[in-house]
């Protein structure tokens, strides 16, 4: 794959320099999911604007916290991180794709894909959803037929998520990813690759209990 292209033009006040945040747990029943939902709210209620993405590729189920604020129902209609991931895969695989200036940043913008929670966020506070991706027949073979090695080694599946991360950034200022549990190579995305601040749920529970 091609390095990525520029970074989209944007005027000097809507410019960002945002924090992704990951949370994490090794096993499930931390409260995870729950805490980033939280969080979200309190920060968008102060103004900010925030992503939340569902990353538990097998186990998505963000979408619930949100659902009495979600304008589309169901929400797992949408397009989301595997129908990203997929589409890069198809497009570098093609010799005839388009590789104009600023196509990896286009194919890794969150923007066609999210959804914004309908609420009257003060001081210009917005909180947008992410979802895993369209909960439909051919998402389980979707997910089972992606070779994360190959997407690395390959395809240069870095380069998308650097451009994943340059945009999430630019374009927020937070986002907040849900993590898979355990050991994987999602984990591995959601916490080495992409944030800049990983929270540990399972730590912050245990230090609770003593």
């Amino acid at each position: 794959a091609q390095a990525p292209g520029p970074r989209r033009m944007m005027h000097a006040a809507e410019q960002r320099d945002g924090t992704i945040v990951t949370f994490y747990s090794y096993k499930g029943g931390t409260g995870r999911t729950m805490a980033l939902a939280n969080v979200a709210w309190i920060l968008a209620s102060a103004g900010k604007k925030v992503l939340v993405a569902d990353w538990d590729l097998e186990a998505p189920g963000l979408d619930r916290f949100f659902a009495p604020f979600l304008p589309i129902s169901p929400v797992t209609n949408l397009h989301g991180v595997i129908d990203m991931v997929r589409a890069y895969e198809e497009h570098v695989s093609t010799e005839t794709s388009d590789r104009s200036d600023g196509w990896l940043a286009r194919l890794a913008s969150v923007r066609p894909h999210v959804v914004p929670l309908r609420w009257p966020f003060p001081d210009d506070g917005r909180l947008d959803l992410l979802t895993a991706g369209r909960q439909n027949g051919d998402y389980s073979a979707s997910l089972a037929a992606l070779d994360w090695d190959t997407f690395y080694e390959r395809l240069g599946g870095a380069d998308f998520l650097d451009a994943l991360r340059d945009g999430l950034r630019a374009d927020y200022d937070y986002a907040l990813i849900d993590s898979r549990t355990g050991l994987s190579d999602v984990a591995d995305i959601c916490t080495l690759h992409l944030p800049d601040v990983l929270i540990d749920q399972e730590v912050e529970v245990m230090h609770d209990e003593f």
